[in-house]
């Protein structure tokens, strides 16, 4: 009896707990990247003496994963800036922190900032973490985990 409880409560718990939803970094198309999802609360940081601006986007729905970031930045060869959006397989985070986000420059790979989110764990409470955004002029390539 009581091992058919601690299997009962070990699958309770692993299905209850959320999914890992990995970080992606995708092009500025579509709903996502339209100026209408920009997150008033904390929309933008500037960054490499405004070369470099992220964006906070909110699509409102599903409510738990609902925000992303909008990368702009130099193009390698373009005289038009490039943009990327960064997101999670999921959709978003449950929240994030674009204010408090915090720069560092590394010459061979470029720009990483770090920034403050929340995943959604159960409707009541998310688990804080970090995604680190990085941007190479160099190569024009945007990569985030």
């Amino acid at each position: 009896m009581m091992s058919v409880l601690i299997r009962a409560a070990l699958v309770l718990g692993l299905t209850a707990a959320p999914a890992l939803a990995e970080v992606t970094v995708k092009a500025c198309e579509g709903f996502r990247a339209s100026a209408e999802n920009v997150y008033w609360t904390d929309p933008t940081r500037t960054f490499a003496n405004g070369a470099i601006r992220l964006v906070a986007l909110d699509t409102l729905e599903p409510v738990c994963c609902v925000l992303s970031v909008m990368v702009v930045y130099p193009s390698k060869d373009e005289p038009f800036p490039q943009c990327r959006i960064v997101s999670t397989t999921s959709g978003g985070w449950a929240n994030m922190f674009l204010a408090r986000a915090t720069a560092q420059y590394d010459p061979a790979r470029g720009l990483s900032v770090a920034v403050p989110v929340e995943t959604y764990v159960d409707g009541v409470n998310n688990d804080a973490t970090t995604v680190t955004v990085t941007i190479n002029q160099a190569t024009g390539e945007v990569t985030a985990q």
